[in-house]
C-alpha cells in the first residue's frame, strides 16, 4: 500500500466483561472511542492493514507511544513485546517457510495497547491474526488486550515450532542418506544455516525484555494473563534452545559431508596418479626407443618389439606392485 493511502480498517472488535467479542463496523467503533468514560472490564481492537497512514479521526481517541511511529521505518523487523508508558507495544512475524531452499515470506504486524483499547497493523495478513479472529468468532473469551497479545504470541512460538519440525526432518533425510552411503550436496545444508539465524530474530522476542515485563506490568494487567505471558516466554525459551541444538546438528552434519567429500576426493586424486605413475614406464621406454638416432638398441632384432614390451610391462607391474602396498598400509 502506498504511503500516501490512508490505511483501512479491516476489522473491529469490541470485548466486553466477560471478554466476549462482537464485531463493529467503522462508525460504531468511533462511537464507542468519543465515550468520555469506558466501561471499566470493556476494550476494543482496531485492526488496520497498515500500519502507515492510519487517520487522525482514530489517532485522536488513542495515544500511540513514538516507539510505535519509529519502528515503522527499520529495516529490521525483529519481534519484541517492550512496556511503554502505561502500555505495551510488540513487533511480531509470521513467516511462511518452504524447507525446500524458497525465500521465506515474512509478514509483519505492529500493536500497540493500553487497558481500553488494542490497535494493530499488519503489511501482509498473517495466519496467527487469522486464527485469533476464528476463536473470538468461536466464542473464546479473552478478558484483556494482553490476553490477545498473549494469543498471538502462542501463535508464533506454534510457527517457530513448526518451522523448526520441517528443518528437523529436512536434517533427518540427510543423514539417512549418509546412512546408505549416499553423499549428498553440503549446499543443501548451508540455507538452513541461515534460515535459523534469520529466524530465530524475526520469530523468537528477546525472553528478557518479556521477563521485564512480567516483573514490572502495567496496573491493569491480571497476575493470570502475566501467568500466560511467561508460559509463552517459556515457550519461546524452549523453540530457542532447540534452533541452537539444530544449529549444531546441521553444523556436524555439514563437517561430516565435507570429511567425505574429502576422502572421496583423496580417493578419485590417488587412482588418478596410480594410473598416472602406471603408465609412465611405457610412456618413457615408448618416448626413448622412439627417437629416431643411432644406437637405439634391438633396433636390428626381430624381437626387439617383444622384449621392449615385455621391460616395459615389468616395470608397469613392478609400479602396480608398490601402488598396491601403498593401498595396504593405508
Amino acid at each position: 500500500m502506498s504511503l500516501h493511502q490512508p490505511a483501512r480498517l479491516v476489522f473491529c472488535y469490541l470485548f466486553s466483561g466477560e471478554g466476549q467479542g462482537r464485531r463493529l463496523d467503522e462508525q460504531a467503533a468511533l462511537d464507542w472511542l468519543k465515550l468520555p468514560l469506558h466501561p471499566e472490564k470493556e476494550y476494543i481492537w482496531l485492526h488496520f492493514d497498515s500500519p502507515h497512514g492510519i487517520e487522525e479521526r482514530w489517532l485522536q481517541y488513542l495515544e500511540l507511544s513514538m516507539t510505535f511511529k519509529d519502528t515503522l521505518h527499520e529495516e529490521r523487523r525483529s519481534s519484541r513485546l517492550t512496556r511503554r508508558h502505561h502500555g505495551l507495544f510488540a513487533v511480531m512475524n509470521d513467516v511462511d517457510y518452504d524447507a525446500n531452499g524458497k525465500e521465506p515470506e515474512i509478514a509483519t504486524c505492529w500493536v500497540s495497547l493500553r487497558q481500553h483499547w488494542l490497535l494493530s497493523a499488519w503489511d501482509k495478513p498473517l495466519r496467527s491474526i487469522d486464527e485469533l479472529v476464528r476463536l473470538i468468532d468461536a466464542g473464546h473469551p479473552f478478558p484483556s488486550p494482553l490476553s490477545l497479545v498473549t494469543q498471538l504470541l502462542s501463535e508464533q512460538a506454534d510457527v517457530l515450532f513448526e518451522i523448526l519440525r520441517k528443518i528437523a526432518d529436512a536434517a533427518n533425510e540427510i543423514e539417512d542418506r549418509l546412512m546408505r552411503n549416499k553423499l549428498p550436496r553440503r549446499s543443501s545444508l548451508g540455507h538452513f544455516r541461515r534460515d535459523l539465524i534469520r529466524l530465530q530474530r524475526l520469530l523468537a522476542p528477546e525472553p528478557d525484555s518479556i521477563f521485564r515485563i512480567v516483573s514490572r506490568p502495567p496496573k491493569w494487567a491480571k497476575d493470570e494473563e502475566l501467568d500466560y505471558l511467561q508460559f509463552a516466554t517459556e515457550n519461546f525459551s524452549v523453540a530457542i534452545r532447540d534452533m541452537v541444538n539444530l544449529q549444531e546438528r546441521i553444523s556436524l552434519l555439514g563437517e561430516d559431508i565435507a570429511a567425505r567429500v574429502g576422502e572421496r576426493t583423496n580417493h578419485s586424486l590417488f587412482i588418478l596418479t596410480s594410473v598416472t605413475v602406471m603408465s609412465l614406464p611405457m610412456t618413457v621406454v615408448g618416448a626413448l626407443f622412439g627417437m629416431n638416432v643411432g644406437g637405439i638398441p634391438f633396433r636390428q632384432s626381430d624381437i626387439g618389439f617383444w622384449i621392449l614390451l615385455l621391460i616395459s610391462s615389468a616395470l608397469t607391474l613392478i609400479a602396480a606392485w608398490l601402488i598396491f602396498r601403498l593401498l595396504r598400509r593405508g
